[in-house]
């Protein structure tokens, strides 16, 4: 995952190809942007004080023959309650 470009600045996570579960969790309090892949937390992606404003929209972008299915409403699963 990158920000901002696909071929430039830090990369950040880790690859995945086939099934999996990816965690998103956005911290308007503190305005950071993280996520889990399979229940494994992966730090914070980004953070800026742009994301402690509203509003916001979700957005998913896939690549490919790639398909999903968004879930929430859920509770904050423990390891994004750092």
């Amino acid at each position: 995952m990158r920000h901002g470009s696909n071929a430039s600045g830090g990369a950040y996570g880790k690859k995945f190809k086939k099934d999996g579960v990816l965690g998103v969790c956005l911290n308007m309090d503190k305005g950071t942007l993280s996520f889990a892949l399979d229940g494994d937390f992966m730090g914070v992606a980004y953070q800026a004080e742009a994301l402690r404003k509203g509003p916001i929209w979700p957005a998913v972008a896939l690549l490919h023959n790639a398909g999903c299915q968004v879930v929430s409403g859920k509770s904050v699963p423990s390891y994004f309650n750092r």
